[in-house]
């Protein structure tokens, strides 16, 4: 009966050993799938991969070293053909987790993925995607770069149940906010194609299916109670909408590559396919800058550290008689539905409108990816995972297009860390000030889907 006693308390232990073990590291792996034809730095390389899993856990429970439970957690969130998944829908939505289930069927010159991921999160936000990609090399002269025709089809649907709306227009009181839920349904697919070394077009063809409603609780304001058709354009009517988009991307790397631009253009076609009332049109500029100002010893710059300034415009423009729906209208405040940093100083979806305009400069550094004098073990590796980030944020939104300038811009700085899983930064926690309302947290969850 000791040793039993023994036997089961070592058990115990061990079990505590490897769920602490492995909750750091789990967060910093989640949710890590790479691009089609590229390899994280512990990304699976089998087919199936549940043997590598295996062996990259085997040592866990008994050798509790940094490495050693990277590799592990890393394995359980990139396994395939199916892993698990954790990350946040949209700003709000809280962390969730869920599964993805990946398959590659290639044939002949294509690279081909099918894709099956469900989330949902701790505040009952949930979302279900579906996607088909396909990706050919495009074979010239020109194409030093070896980019492809890519092409991309997808049924999605995210439930929002609690989202917030503090009215449109850039002069809103923080303190009027009203909630609402929104579920937003797609279905459709979209092209890609390089034409020239430097520039690539595009295109999407989608449907959508909205749906908003209230929100019901206890000293929860409903945005019914505050808000008609005329505050809040696509309150009380969500018709079904057919979205086209067209695109240039002009790209290019320059000045021994540490210089490059990431460019992309797009005009963009609503369609209400019942009373027409909330068709409209929309044109987009992001400009990108980026700048690496190390190398590493063999001459390559060193991606994780850089400089980076981006330049977004968003103008829409409906005919007489017709509305943007408020749903469908660009914010600023801390991340957009998308995920997208905007304004950090200022919460979530803060300042809506159909017309934006918006700069940011932001200086990541990743600590010690190339560190030469640390020893191996669970410092370095904590260390090799951690990175910070300084950012600036400027930007406004306006009901007319003309009133796009830069007078009145409503600004953010921020400083704080990012944790980092292979190459890609998978959450961001900083501090914003500068917006008038206080110090505002600001946290990122990646958004890989």
């Amino acid at each position: 009966m000791k040793n039993r006693n023994k036997s089961s308390r070592g058990k115990f232990l061990r079990a505590i050993s490897l769920i602490s073990c492995l909750t750091f590291p789990a967060y910093s792996a989640v949710g890590q799938t790479a691009a089609p034809g590229t390899l994280g730095e512990n990304q699976v390389v089998d087919t199936t991969d549940w043997g590598q899993w295996k062996r990259n856990c085997s040592q866990m429970v008994d050798d509790c070293k940094g490495k050693t439970f990277f590799n592990c957690s890393e394995s359980a969130f990139r396994n395939r053909p199916f892993h698990f998944y954790v990350q946040s829908i949209v700003p709000g939505s809280g962390v969730g987790g869920g599964g993805q289930y990946v398959k590659t069927p290639n044939f002949g010159k294509w690279q081909n993925t099918f894709s099956a991921t469900s989330v949902i999160t701790i505040r009952q936000f949930w979302m279900a995607d579906v996607k088909f990609s396909m990706l050919r090399t495009i074979d010239r002269d020109w194409n030093t770069a070896q980019e492809g025709l890519g092409l991309n089809f997808y049924v999605h649907n995210r439930s929002m149940p609690v989202l917030t709306f503090y009215g449109l227009g850039p002069n809103t009181n923080v303190n009027n906010s009203v909630k609402f839920g929104l579920r937003d349904t797609a279905a459709g697919g979209e092209f890609s194609t390089p034409v020239r070394g430097w520039l690539s077009v595009g295109g999407k063809f989608e449907v959508l299916w909205p749906d908003v409603s209230g929100v019901t609780g206890k000293n929860v304001v409903s945005i019914q109670q505050q808000y008609t058709e005329q505050t809040a354009p696509g309150l009380t009517s969500q018709p079904p909408m057919i979205h086209e988009q067209i695109y240039l991307r002009p790209h290019k790397r320059f000045f021994k590559q540490r210089f490059e631009i990431d460019y992309s253009v797009g005009y963009n076609f609503y369609q209400d396919t019942d009373t027409g009332h909330f068709s409209f049109r929309r044109l987009e500029a992001i400009l990108d800058h980026r700048f690496y100002p190390e190398k590493k010893r063999h001459g390559a710059v060193i991606p994780d550290n850089y400089f980076n300034f981006r330049w977004r415009y968003a103008v829409s423009d409906a005919s007489a008689g017709n509305a943007v729906p408020f749903y469908l209208q660009e914010t600023l405040g801390g991340s957009d539905i998308d995920n997208q940093a905007t304004l950090r100083a200022f919460k979530d979806y803060r300042f809506r409108g159909p017309n934006l305009m918006m700069v940011q400069a932001e200086y990541d550094r990743r600590l010690c990816r190339e560190c030469n004098v640390c020893k191996d073990g669970l410092i370095r590796t904590v260390c090799s995972h951690l990175g910070l980030l300084v950012a600036y944020d400027a930007g406004k939104v306006a009901l007319r297009k003309s009133d796009l300038d830069f007078s009145g811009m409503r600004q953010s700085f921020a400083g704080g860390i990012a944790i980092y899983a292979g190459k890609d930064v998978v959450f961001r926690v900083a501090v914003a000030l500068g917006g008038g309302e206080g110090a505002h947290p600001y946290f990122a969850v990646a958004n890989f889907l």
